[in-house]
């Protein structure tokens, strides 16, 4: 995903779930409350890697899926 976000030119802050308490606790918020994760809460998964923009979430399966939502959102340079 990184590298997909850095080829259209977006700019974005990664953040390593596991660095910190406060950072894994973050992910969790997002896990567990947000609609975009409901099918990895229900197939018990984890749901990363995940991407928010603008306090959206979004669980992105592969670089492919990268691409068409950073179209679709208009991210980056690019667009």
């Amino acid at each position: 995903m990184k590298e997909v976000l850095s080829q259209y030119g977006v700019q974005y802050a990664y953040v390593d779930m596991l660095s910190s308490i406060g950072a894994l606790k973050m992910f969790l918020k997002i896990r567990d409350t947000s609609d975009s994760h409901a099918t990895a809460r229900t197939n018990h998964g984890i749901g990363i890697p995940t991407l928010v923009v603008d306090d959206a979430a979004y669980v992105l399966s592969g670089p492919e899926q990268a691409r068409e939502l950073v179209e679709q959102l208009h991210l980056g340079a690019q667009n």
